[in-house]
């Protein structure tokens, strides 16, 4: 499969190259179903590389879990960058993630991080730090928006700021489900939400 062992850069590359292969086989096939020789399919390498790596199946995908929740997190992150005006801050957020190109996958893996969080208490650790640091984001934009005076919001901030979230998750639901809703509608949807409760001031 032309694959070789090597140390630093190449190695973390390849390793990196498993786990996003292995974000996806849990992406289309859950938790408990994935196997070891789709990831190896989907990383072009053997099964012994994996278990080079990895030493159980569970370990493997336990990582890829963690893997593509920090790799979600920094795609945030930079979606929330230095733009000052709050509003404007928060629109360029929902587009990076609307404008993903992979978003119907994105929107399928984390749904199925969900579901499977649901039924292996290991997993809940991972998904609790991805809502958490995605309710920082949104509550710094927020609180920044209600002192420049720009947002008013019409529920208390925090509850404001809930209801954004679950305005996303249902947009990730219904594009990971197939129900038609594309890039433009995802993001129609949650700025349009956050624009009526947080009461942003055009």
């Amino acid at each position: 499969m032309g694959e070789k062992e090597s140390g630093g850069d190449a190695g973390e590359a390849q390793r990196e190259r498993i786990l996003r292969a292995a974000a996806l086989v849990m992406a289309e096939r859950g938790f408990d179903a994935a196997r070891m020789r789709d990831v190896a399919r989907g990383a072009g390498v053997s099964i012994g590389l994996l278990q080079h790596y990895f030493d159980t199946r569970d370990l493997l995908f336990r990582e890829a879990f963690e893997w593509s929740i920090g790799e979600l997190i920094a795609r945030w992150r930079k979606g929330a960058s230095a733009e000052p005006d709050p509003w404007r801050r928060f629109e360029l957020l929902v587009r990076e993630l609307a404008d993903d190109p992979d978003l119907q996958r994105r929107c399928a893996t984390w749904t199925e991080f969900c579901a499977s969080a649901a039924r292996r208490p290991e997993l809940r650790d991972g998904v609790r730090r991805a809502h958490q640091d995605w309710r920082d984001l949104v509550l710094g934009i927020a609180e920044s928006g209600v002192a420049a005076g720009k947002f008013v919001p019409v529920v208390p901030t925090d509850v404001a700021v809930r209801s954004v979230l679950a305005a996303v998750d249902g947009c990730d639901m219904a594009v990971a489900s197939g129900s038609g809703m594309g890039a433009e509608g995802y993001a129609a949807v949650i700025l349009a939400t956050a624009r009526s409760v947080l009461g942003v001031r055009d």
